[in-house]
C-alpha cells in the first residue's frame, strides 16, 4: 500500500504541471489521514483563491476510495518519540508515522524531505 502525501492530494484539485499524475495517483488508491485533508485543503484554497472549491475537493477525497485513517493520540506520540531525531518537519512526521504503522511500502510525494527514510519516495 502507498501512501499519498498532501502535495499530491492538493495538485490533482487545480491546474499545474501534475494535476492528471496526481488525479491517477488517487485513483489507484492508497492511505492517506486525516491532517492531509486539512493540508490539501489549505493549499487548495490558497493557490486556487477560493474556499468553495477547496471545499468540494476535501468532499471529493472523503468520497474516495482511499483509505483515510484518523490521527489519533497513538500516532501522535510514535511521532512525537522521533522529532528530535528526525529531520522533518512534525507534519511530514506524522504522515510518516502513519505510513509506518500501516506498513506502506512507498510515500507518494514531490516533497523530498521524505527522501533517505527507511520508506521509500515515489513521485506518481
Amino acid at each position: 500500500m502507498k501512501f499519498l502525501d498532501s502535495n499530491i492530494l492538493a495538485y490533482a484539485f487545480y491546474r499545474n504541471e501534475h494535476t492528471i499524475r496526481c488525479q491517477n495517483a488517487i485513483r489507484a488508491g492508497g492511505i492517506i489521514d486525516t491532517f492531509n485533508l486539512v493540508e490539501a485543503f489549505f493549499v487548495i484554497e490558497k493557490e486556487t483563491g477560493s474556499r468553495d472549491a477547496a471545499q468540494k475537493s476535501v468532499r471529493s477525497l472523503l468520497k474516495s476510495s482511499l483509505n483515510i485513517e484518523d490521527l489519533d493520540i497513538n500516532l501522535v506520540f510514535e511521532a512525537l518519540k522521533k522529532a528530535s531525531n528526525s529531520k522533518l518537519s512534525i507534519f511530514d512526521l506524522m504522515h510518516y508515522t502513519c505510513a509506518r504503522i500501516h506498513d506502506c511500502d512507498a510515500i507518494v510525494s514531490y516533497d523530498e524531505d521524505f527522501d533517505g527514510l527507511d520508506i521509500a519516495r515515489e513521485e506518481p
